[in-house]
């Protein structure tokens, strides 16, 4: 169709230039068959049906050129010329201008440089053509017209430039489709003000009053540069679309009227001469023309592109300004000189209101900022003046104690010098944050530490001692007596459950700390009955008293339905077990609603809690009647307390009402109203080895991404083992594509080992520990075959090593808590013991890593809503801006955990010949059968976006090398089965670049599996 229409077009332009023929030399005045094959070779560069394209182009030059009086072989001539002259132009403009939606790209003609290479294009096409035209004329007519080869040149150079410039201009809208381009014109028509159509209308009358006056009127004057002046208003004022068009329409008229004799060219005695001034003057109105249009478009997008970057920055510092004022951090600028520049709102708060009047920082005793110790800070010790001092500056304490915060308030800073100056001065930047809490809790579980380690020798040496007897007992000869057999089982038993009672405790209580409250409207009486039952069953077949309960009509909450559980059963098991010997239990629970919270009250006829105590028993791990003989571990109150408070309400005890056993009451909410708002993600660890912070481009994602609890509960752990085992090195490790990676460690540890940092798993003394081949304490490493005989001694000198294994929750291997030391500690007596409080502190990573993976899920699937706000409209698939969204939540998960990820990057190919040869249906069609069939090959928890036009981005979660090949290989099928051609490369993040690196390692893939599909195939 392309090719009729053309060949239509070039018939019409070559007739219409044959009757403009001069004289003799048989060439034209004008020549628009040269800009219509111009832009039909240019249109149909790739196409299938070019050899016919040529071979119409030819017939009908031949054809017109005999008709209108050429001889045979000089319309050849021409054939040759013009085939050489359209190719080399097209070949020219893909080359230069491959940007042009035309050539090979999508843009539209604006720039002043696209212009100019457009005009080099045709005139170097020109010359193609010129070296074969005007030499077929010699050769016909024996005589080489230098004149008229200047003609060729300029009239063909014109043509080009002003067909090929409304081809680009206009064509660019048309091929959006007839229609819209038409209802586009209409529009912009419509949205035009009247005082611009009058300047419109004002052009086109006053270039035709002004062309008939130059050239209609034989006045003999040169009057043909005025006119250059219509151009010039066209060009600067009106749309480059009309200007275009202003001079093809003009340029015409001058054209016709000096070849009907008339104006001021038409009195230029020679022909050649006639024709190369009329055509240069055409030539001249269109490139002054265009560039004025185009220089003025390129005007109005900088200034529109200045405007928009100077809004984009005025909202960014706005929502900068915003984010730094709604931190709950404190963050100040202050200069060498000791200028505050910047100061957001908390740091009021965090400093107990105490700030400076002034533009200068006070001294720390101006805001009673002392050391952890209540030692003073001395002014040379602020973090900023450290920092400008090069100190790194990062997790420093300080105790801020001041009429705002008489109790105290511990802050941890971090410190930088900004890069640059400000006013010739350098800066140094400060964020703070209070630790209080953090601390308090860190100090809680170090003493629960302390208190499992002591405790759990107890049943241990209980355990041992008659696991002991009963082997000596079973190598002994003669009779058994299996009563003391039985009593010995019985006591490793209940040695065995008070052990298994202390680890539970503990991971109730990070539970009841940690855990994402999910609220929802709870059945109290139901709850409470079902707890009721379970006891009074619990006693029937223990053979103990069986409490009596007297349970009223109680209200529902609003709370964590989990939680409240676990409140309940605490309370109404304390209550059951601290009674007296042989009294039978009794408890009575009751509620009662006061505006929105619901106050829960049991009573119950126990023993009591001792004066004094009423406040205290509810802080973690204190027990009340440690010497009376009942068994705990001082958690069970403390777990009630965070719970009650984690739902803002508040928790009491004290003496029954008739002044014999206790009342416990609290409160929760009675509905969602009065609900505390959505708890914000408790900050990381201040530490020295730290991990450093992910930050997050997209505000969207703000509350997005969950607390790091396996990364915070690392943490606290390696802390703990450093106060108290006398190691070198401790770090927690993650082992996966069978290497063994430092996830979390101290900088500072004594190997000069880093974060990220990994060695083979089979050389390590872990991989031994884990298999149980060797014991979880060596205190002389060395002295154990297996130990000795590691590769990782090659690398460093270990002298003592420890270890506890801590697992996925499906049982499989996730990594170790790893000790080293290069000395040997034979004599240490805590290390000797140290056996059972590391498989209780692998223990508690575990259980952090399991409610971590619950996290996971649950944010995946929020991230996967959150991306429904950004999909591509013709796939249904995240976009590009959604997919910088999973990159960033993959690598923040790759920090945290080390989990192995892989990023793949897939390209279809031939995807713009599909466009170009069966039209934007077929290419569309094309890309959402690849979606589709890449999207069915995937797993679940993987994601999936569209980056671009033919390109498409995928996250592989989980997932090792050999998971990621069996994907790869399931796509691959997929997309055959769908009859699509693609390439695909992926990599999966290592340990240094994460996975911005394996986006890299990906798209080097994918450009090396593309070279690798474009290499002909060799035949042997």
């Amino acid at each position: 169709m392309r090719t009729l229409c053309f060949s239509a077009v070039f018939l019409a332009a070559t007739y219409a230039g044959r009757l403009t023929v001069l004289d003799e030399t048989n060439l034209s005045l004008v020549w628009p068959a040269a800009g219509v094959s111009a832009v039909w070779f240019l249109t149909q560069y790739r196409s299938r049906w070019r050899s016919l394209d040529a071979a119409a182009l030819s017939l009908i030059t031949v054809s017109v050129n005999t008709a209108t009086g050429a001889s045979l072989v000089l319309s050849l001539w021409f054939v040759l010329a013009n085939l050489v002259q359209a190719g080399l132009f097209a070949f020219l403009v893909r080359r230069w201008l491959a940007n042009l939606w035309a050539a090979t790209g999508q843009d539209q003609l604006t720039r002043t440089y696209e212009m100019w290479r457009l005009t080099a294009a045709a005139v170097v096409a020109t010359g193609g053509g010129a070296l074969l035209g005007p030499t077929g004329v010699w050769v016909v007519n024996g005589t080489y017209s230098w004149p008229a080869t200047a003609v060729w040149m300029t009239r063909n150079t014109v043509s080009i430039l002003l067909i090929s410039s409304i081809w680009l201009i206009w064509g660019y809208a048309w091929q959006t489709g007839p229609g819209t381009w038409r209802d586009s014109v209409v529009t912009r028509w419509a949205r035009t003000p009247v005082r611009r159509k009058l300047e419109y209308a004002t052009v086109v009358v006053l270039s035709a009053a002004a062309y008939c006056a130059v050239f209609g009127i034989n006045h003999g004057l040169p009057l043909a540069f005025t006119l250059i002046g219509m151009t010039v208003w066209a060009g600067s004022r009106l749309h480059t679309a009309f200007v275009v068009a202003h001079d093809l329409a003009f340029g015409t008229v001058a054209v016709l009227f000096t070849l009907h004799g008339t104006g001021t060219f038409a009195f230029i005695g020679s022909y050649t001469a006639r024709a190369l001034v009329a055509q240069a003057f055409v030539g001249t109105i269109a490139a002054v023309g265009l560039a004025l249009a185009l220089g003025r478009d390129e005007r109005a997008a900088l200034v529109t592109q200045l405007r928009t970057e100077r809004a984009a920055a005025a909202d960014q510092a706005n929502l900068t300004t915003a984010i730094v004022n709604s931190m709950a951090e404190g963050l100040t600028v202050v200069d060498e000189q000791g200028r505050l520049l910047l100061r957001n709102p908390a740091v009021r708060g965090l400093l107990g209101g105490v700030v400076s009047g002034s533009d200068q920082i006070g001294k720390p005793d101006y805001y009673g900022l002392l050391h952890p110790d209540g030692t003073p800070m001395g002014p040379e010790e602020m973090p900023y003046r450290r920092a400008l001092a090069g100190t790194e500056v990062r997790g420093l304490d300080m105790l801020v104690r001041n009429p705002g915060v008489p109790q105290g308030r511990l802050l941890s800073a971090s410190s930088a010098v900004l890069p640059g100056t400000l006013n010739g001065a350098r800066c140094a930047v400060t964020v703070f944050h209070d630790v209080t809490a953090e601390r308090r809790h860190r100090d809680e579980l170090a003493a629960f530490a302390g208190v499992v380690a002591h405790d759990l020798l107890n049943p241990l040496t209980t355990v041992e001692g008659w696991t002991a007897w009963l082997t000596d007992a079973l190598d002994e000869p003669g009779p058994r007596d299996d009563a003391e057999t039985r009593d010995g089982l019985i006591r490793i038993s209940r040695a065995g459950r008070r052990m298994r009672g202390m680890i539970d405790d503990l991971l109730a209580y990070t539970t009841a700390r940690d855990a994402a409250l999910s609220p929802t409207l709870v059945d109290l009486s139901e709850l409470v009955n079902d707890i009721a039952i379970a006891r009074i069953d619990q006693a029937q077949s223990a053979g103990t008293p069986v409490p009596a309960f007297d349970i009223g009509e109680l209200l529902s909450v609003y709370a964590d339905p989990v939680l409240v559980r676990q409140l309940l059963e605490n309370l109404i098991s304390n209550a059951i077990k601290y009674t007296g010997a042989g009294v039978t239990p009794r408890l009575r629970i009751r509620t009662d609603r006061t505006d929105h919270q619901v106050t829960v009250t049991i009573d119950d006829n126990g023993i009591g809690i001792p004066d004094g105590q009423q406040n205290s028993i509810f802080e973690s791990f204190h027990r009340a009647h440690r010497s009376a003989g009942y068994s705990g571990t001082g958690l069970g109150l403390g777990i009630c307390k965070r719970i009650v408070e984690r739902h803002g309400g508040s928790i009491g005890a004290a003496a029954g009402p008739d002044g014999h056993g206790s009342r416990f009451s609290f409160t929760l909410p009675a509905d969602a109203g009065s609900a505390p708002p959505p708890e914000e993600a408790p900050a990381p660890s201040a530490r020295p080895a730290g991990p450093p912070a992910v930050v997050h481009s997209d505000p969207d994602d703000f509350g997005l991404f969950p607390a790091a609890g396996f990364e915070h509960a690392a943490h606290l752990v390696l802390d703990y083992l450093h106060e108290q085992m006398p190691l070198a090195f401790w770090a927690v490790t993650r082992v996966q594509n069978g290497r063994q990676t430092y996830l979390y460690l101290d900088s500072d540890n004594g190997y000069g080992l880093r974060r990220g940092e990994s060695h083979p798993w089979e050389d390590s003394f872990c991989v031994h520990m884990a298999a149980g081949n060797a014991p979880t304490v060596a205190l002389d490493a060395q002295a154990v075959p297996a130990y000795a005989k590691a590769g990782v001694n090659q690398l460093i000198d270990i002298g003592t090593y420890a270890g506890a294994v801590i697992t996925e929750p499906d049982g499989s291997l996730f990594g170790a808590i790893c000790g080293l030391d290069p000395q040997v500690r034979t004599g240490d007596s805590r290390l000797a013991r140290a056996e059972p409080l590391l498989a209780l502190l692998g223990r508690l990573l575990t259980a952090a890593l399991a409610t971590d993976r619950v996290q996971d899920l649950a944010t995946n699937a929020l991230l996967r809503e959150h991306l429904g706000a950004d999909l591509d409209t013709l796939t249904g698939l995240p976009d590009r801006r959604a997919w910088r969204r999973i990159l960033d939540r993959a690598q923040a998960r790759f920090e945290r955990l080390a989990d192995p990820t892989v990023v793949a990057v897939l390209d279809l190919d031939g995807l713009k010949e599909i466009n170009e040869t069966r039209g934007r249906v077929s290419g569309d069609a094309h890309i959402m059968a690849a979606a589709t069939a890449a999207r069915r090959a995937i797993r679940d928890t993987d994601f999936i976006a569209r980056i671009g036009g033919d390109e498409f981005g995928l996250v592989l979660t989980h997932c090792t090398r050999p998971d990621a090949e069996t994907v790869v290989n399931r796509i691959n099928a997929e997309l055959a089965a769908a009859e699509v051609a693609a390439s695909l490369g992926w990599a999966a993040a290592g340990p240094d670049e994460g996975v911005p690196g394996a986006l890299d390692a990906a798209d080097a893939a994918l450009y090396a599996e593309k070279q690798r599909r474009a290499r002909p195939a060799r035949v042997s």
